[in-house]
C-alpha cells in the first residue's frame, strides 16, 4: 500500500522506516508467493500492474477492518487508548500539530497517533474512504456529509529575504508587485490557489520563477534570495520576534487588501468518536484556543 502510495520503494522509506532494498525485497517475496508482478519497473520509476491495482483495494478494506476491530475493542476499555488517525497538510502538521500530540501522550500514553500527510483535497478523500478519523486542512471544500469546525484563521502573508530591496519596509503598495520575481505554491495545494486567486483581485501580475507544493520549500527560496512569496503565517512565525519584527533571514509586509487562510477540522457527521479520537480533539481545539490568543495579543 505504502509503494502505491508514495508511488516508489525510495519515496515509501520515510513513511515506513525501512531502507529501499528492504522494501524491494520485501515487495519481491510478495510476487513470488503470489506467482505474478505486482508493480512494472520503469526507467523513471514504477505503476502497479493490473495485479497490482486489484491487490491494493483489497488491501485497503483489510486495513479497514483492522481499524474498525481494534476501535470495537478499545470501547471495551474504560482508559483512554489505541489509534486516532489523523490527516493534514504539511503546514499544519509541522508547525500546529506537534504541541497537540506531546499533550495527548503526556495525558494518555496508550494513545497512538499516526499522521497522514497529503493537500487538503486528498486527505478529505482518505476521510471520506475512512483511512484517517479527522482531518485538519485549509480551506477544505463544503461536504453535507462531513461537519466543519474553524479551528484558526490566520494571515498569508508576503514574505521576502533579507537581499530583497522590500526587506525591512512595513507594507507596500499592490502595483509594486507588478513583475516581482515570485516563488510560489503549486495550484494543487488550497494555499498556492488563493494566493493565485489573491494576485488577480489585487491586479498585479508577477514572474513566477519557481513553483513547488512545499510550503517550507517556498520559505527556503525566498531566504536564499529568488523571489517573494505569500506563505501562511505559522511557516514563518519562528522567523519574527514577538513584536512581529524580523530576526533577520526574512521579512513580512504588508500588503492592503489582507489575504487569509482557515485551517478546518473536518469529521464524519454521523460517526461518535472512540475516546481516544475526543480526547485528540479536546487537546486540538485547547491548543487552537491558546494560539488564536497569541495571534491576538501580538498582532503577528
Amino acid at each position: 500500500m505504502a509503494v502505491v502510495e508514495e508511488g516508489g520503494f525510495n519515496r515509501s522509506t520515510t513513511r515506513l522506516h525501512m531502507t529501499q532494498p528492504a522494501i524491494s525485497y520485501q515487495i519481491k517475496l510478495l510476487e513470488s508467493d503470489l506467482g505474478m508482478p505486482l508493480f512494472y519497473r520503469l526507467s523513471r520509476g514504477i505503476s502497479p500492474t493490473e495485479a497490482g491495482r486489484v491487490l491494493y483495494q483489497h488491501a485497503l478494506k483489510i486495513e479497514e477492518s483492522v481499524h474498525q476491530a481494534a476501535q470495537a475493542l478499545e470501547r471495551l476499555s474504560d482508559g483512554v487508548a489505541g489509534e486516532v488517525r489523523i490527516g493534514t497538510v504539511n503546514s499544519v502538521g509541522i508547525y500546529f500539530l506537534p504541541p497537540v500530540l506531546q499533550n495527548l501522550r503526556s495525558k494518555y500514553p496508550s494513545a497512538r497517533p499516526t499522521v497522514l500527510y497529503r493537500n487538503s483535497y486528498e486527505i478529505v478523500d482518505a476521510l471520506l474512504a475512512n483511512r484517517v478519523d479527522v482531518a485538519l486542512v485549509a480551506n477544505p471544500q463544503p461536504d453535507r456529509r462531513l461537519m466543519h469546525d474553524i479551528m484558526l484563521e490566520e494571515n498569508v502573508s508576503l514574505v521576502c529575504g533579507r537581499s530583497h530591496p522590500f526587506f525591512g519596509r512595513k507594507s507596500i503598495r499592490p502595483a509594486e508587485l507588478q513583475g516581482q520575481p515570485f516563488v510560489s505554491l503549486t495550484p494543487e495545494n488550497p494555499t498556492g490557489q488563493i494566493v493565485r486567486d489573491h494576485l488577480v483581485k489585487l491586479g498585479v501580475s508577477v514572474d513566477n520563477v519557481v513553483s513547488t507544493d512545499n510550503v517550507e520549500t517556498v520559505r527556503e527560496m525566498v531566504e536564499a534570495g529568488l523571489g517573494v512569496a505569500f506563505l501562511p503565517d505559522m511557516i514563518t512565525s519562528r522567523g519574527m520576534a514577538c513584536e512581529g519584527h524580523s530576526l533577520g533571514t526574512f521579512d513580512r509586509i504588508q500588503v492592503v487588501p489582507t489575504l487569509t487562510r482557515r485551517i478546518v477540522l473536518v469529521r464524519w457527521k454521523q460517526v461518535e468518536p472512540t475516546p481516544v479520537v475526543a480526547a485528540f480533539l479536546s487537546e486540538l481545539k485547547a491548543h487552537a484556543a491558546a494560539w488564536r490568543g497569541c495571534i491576538d495579543s501580538t498582532d503577528i
